[in-house]
């Protein structure tokens, strides 16, 4: 009997060993979804024209073109264009016409390539980027109907009165420009469009004026930054060991500041932070211009930090008349303040705008107001003893602005749009705009 139980326990713990190792393991399982979202391709042109009921010889008429990318796909872009002349049937008269008659006006030219009858935007594309128009405007010729044989003339039996009539046949006909916009996926633009055309990205600053390099700029050049609308500037100078540096003057006053009649008597309002554009250059923003509404207009400061009874604080070196050596008084550091506190001055707005240009990628390396030094050097035309010193028109006038230098205890200079200069109150807000002067690295163009 005893044998018996031991043959049964023997076997039991056999079957307990047997049955752990089957299910001894491990075991594990994994399960991936991949999403590939498609990117959307999304290219918005607007056109901005008003066809002429009456277009006559010499008219321009504003014509632009521009293309905007609002998906998520990099793109090229390339426009071109064809003329055709239809007369009062609308039958095609084009081989009859003179070319010329009808001109062009390119515009941006340093932003397109030409090759053969396309225009290619140079740059890529990018989201949210939109390109500069190629054209600006279409003008009648103004020599039709006054050349050679385009008038034709008749006078009655008794010679008392002649009849004249233009047999140009452009006169009375219909003319017809059709612009052809292309766009493709950036990476496919030269296979498909079969074009040895470079077309690259946007470098952070573009140069505007054509046939300008970065190592060519010349007095007045206009450069803009890309992915800003608005953001242009005058080249002033070079600066700098080896020239690394250029100095540059917005284009335009920034949109801040007072609103006031055309006769600078009645503030009539002011610009808000939450107006669009608010902070940045506005071409309204033009300050003290006659005869018409005053946009952009500030105190210099609410006091004069710079005077210590009668003589230029130690920090801001210089002499009051009638020595040539004007202090510079723009202070962005003891200064900036806020609007409506007793010690503001134009460097809260300089400052601010300092950081929204960075946004953009530039880096700024200064910002402050144009000197009086700056704006009486004869590069840029202006000749402090004539009445009218500076040239009209030219882009140190686009508007009146406040200079960054004190005249005397109590005024500092302002730069007018008609071209002359003058000393203000330094809390006098009727006149001068805020125009920043911005120092940036050679490289970023």
């Amino acid at each position: 009997m005893k044998k018996k139980k031991s043959l049964i326990a023997i076997v039991a713990l056999f079957l307990v060993i047997f049955v752990g190792a089957t299910f001894a393991y491990f075991q594990s399982n994994s399960t991936f979804v991949n999403i590939f979202n498609t990117g959307t391709y999304r290219i918005v042109t607007t056109e901005v024209f008003e066809s002429p009921s009456n277009w006559v010889p010499g008219q321009e008429i504003p014509k632009t073109i521009t293309s905007t990318n609002e998906g998520t796909i990099p793109a090229a872009v390339r426009v071109s264009y064809t003329e055709q002349w239809l007369d009062s049937n609308n039958q095609d008269i084009t081989n009859s016409i003179t070319s010329g008659t009808a001109i062009i006006n390119l515009d941006n030219t340093s932003s397109w390539i030409q090759e053969g009858n396309y225009y290619y935007y140079k740059y890529i594309l990018n989201p949210q980027d939109t390109t500069r128009s190629f054209i600006k405007s279409v003008t009648l010729n103004p020599q039709i109907g006054s050349g050679n044989g385009e008038m034709q003339c008749t006078t009655s039996q008794d010679g008392l009165t002649q009849e004249c009539v233009a047999t140009n046949s452009a006169l009375g006909a219909k003319y017809v420009l059709t612009i052809t916009k292309e766009t493709i996926q950036a990476d496919k633009y030269e296979s498909i469009w079969n074009t040895n055309v470079s077309i690259t990205e946007k470098p952070l600053v573009e140069i505007m004026t054509a046939n300008r390099t970065k190592d060519t700029l010349q007095v007045g050049d206009e450069i803009c930054v890309n992915g800003a609308t608005t953001e242009c500037f005058n080249f002033i100078r070079y600066d700098g060991n080896n020239d690394e540096n250029v100095v540059l003057l917005s284009k335009y006053n920034l949109k801040v500041g007072n609103i006031y009649s055309s006769d600078g008597n009645t503030k009539t309002g002011e610009y808000s932070s939450s107006d669009t554009g608010y902070g940045l250059q506005s071409s309204e923003a033009r300050g003290q211009v006659s005869g018409q509404t005053r946009y952009g207009t500030v105190a210099f400061s609410g006091t004069n930090y710079w005077d210590d009874n009668g003589s230029p604080k130690s920090n801001y070196p210089g002499a009051y008349l009638p020595g040539p050596n004007y202090p510079t008084v723009y202070d962005s550091i003891n200064y900036k303040g806020t609007p409506g506190n007793n010690d503001y001055s134009v460097a809260y707005y300089v400052e601010n705008y300092k950081d929204i240009l960075e946004t953009y990628g530039l880096t700024v390396q200064s910002a402050r107001l144009l000197t009086y030094s700056e704006a009486t050097d004869s590069s840029i035309g202006c000749d402090v003893n004539d009445l009218r010193p500076c040239p009209v028109d030219e882009f140190i006038t686009y508007t009146s602005f406040w200079l960054g230098s004190a005249l005397d205890s109590s005024g500092v200079w302002l730069v007018f749009s008609n071209g002359s200069f003058n000393d203000n109150g330094y809390s006098n807000g009727k006149y001068g705009g805020v125009r920043p002067v911005i120092v940036v690295a050679k490289s970023d163009i």
